[in-house]
């Protein structure tokens, strides 16, 4: 019971946090200068607006399959039965609905693992966006079923994107990078080290693109700023295109050909990247450079990029 209490004190502060971030300060009159008293103006107290942060349609989605997977996670290890204290929060007008189900899910894991005993990895209650609040319900909603259940889920349980299983950096940083249009993820979703794939490539992509050239997150990138030298064609079937359905040719570009990678198609199972060298700006198969699968796939979306393909070289046809 103690550990109970101090659990939903816990949860209500966050609340409290969260709330007082959108509030203004609160000023004192200044002291009348002829050293008579003002009197305070009284005006009654506003009640406090729970609504500074309203719940977004896509908040209220990932809140709604939390509380369904919960409820059929108890059902499946409790038979139905609730731990005391639950809410069973539904309302979607609630701007507290987010902290209520997390409350709902601490008491679940406590009645299941013990009131100070939590898997590796979890996240806790936090205090942030609602979304964030909803994406980290998710994560360890996830995590304890993987505790309790093994792989194995309920007859009926939503899930979530993969990427709510990864830790807090790793979303935050795809989430950031494909808001700014500039990245798409490319790992494998089924794969079992998803999350390690997912933040190889993001950051990968950062440091290629963002660090190495001093280039501003949401600044657009261009072939001005592309990173990548000393890479070389390696064939000599090596052929050059001017676009990336390999339609328009652009020629075969000579063995040892020193080349710089700006970016790449980012449509499924697409080799084609684009190079810029000695007189052209064309696209290739990188599998016909030194361009390892590493920084292929760290290369931002042609679409994203300011260029114009030509091909001025002695070899271009």
């Amino acid at each position: 019971m103690r550990q109970l209490k101090l659990l939903i004190i816990t949860v209500i502060c966050l609340f409290a946090i969260t709330w007082a971030m959108g509030q203004e300060p609160v000023t004192t009159p200044p002291p009348d200068p002829m050293g008579e008293p003002t009197p305070a103006e009284i005006t009654p107290e506003a009640a406090p607006d729970v609504t500074v942060q309203p719940i977004q349609p896509s908040d209220t989605a990932l809140l709604l399959s939390a509380r369904s997977d919960l409820e059929n996670f108890v059902n499946a290890t409790r038979a139905g039965v609730r731990p005391d204290g639950w809410t069973g929060a539904i309302d979607i007008n609630d701007p507290s609905l987010a902290l209520l189900i997390r409350l709902d899910l601490e008491l679940l894991a406590g009645t299941l693992l013990g009131a100070n005993t939590r898997p590796d990895g979890w996240f806790g209650a936090v205090a942030s966006t609602n979304f964030a609040i909803a994406r980290d319900i998710r994560h360890d909603l996830e995590l304890l079923a993987d505790t309790v259940l093994g792989a194995n889920r309920p007859a009926g349980w939503v899930g979530g994107e993969p990427i709510f299983r990864c830790d807090r950096s790793t979303q935050a940083l795809v989430q950031l990078l494909e808001l700014n249009g500039v990245f798409t993820l490319q790992a494998d979703r089924t794969a079992p080290n998803f999350c390690a794939l997912a933040a190889q490539e993001a950051s990968t992509f950062v440091e290629v693109n963002y660090l190495a050239t001093g280039t501003a997150v949401g600044e657009r990138l261009s072939t001005a700023s592309a990173i990548i030298s000393g890479e070389t064609v390696n064939s000599d079937f090596a052929v050059g295109f001017l676009d990336t359905s390999a339609i328009g040719r652009g020629g075969v570009i000579p063995n040892g050909t020193s080349i710089r990678p700006i970016g790449r198609s980012y449509t499924q199972f697409s080799n084609m990247m684009l190079i810029q060298g000695d007189g052209f700006v064309l696209f290739i198969d990188y599998l016909f450079t030194t361009v390892t699968d590493d920084v292929f796939e760290a290369l931002p979306d042609v679409n994203t990029l300011e260029f114009t393909v030509n091909c001025d070289a002695e070899w271009c046809s």
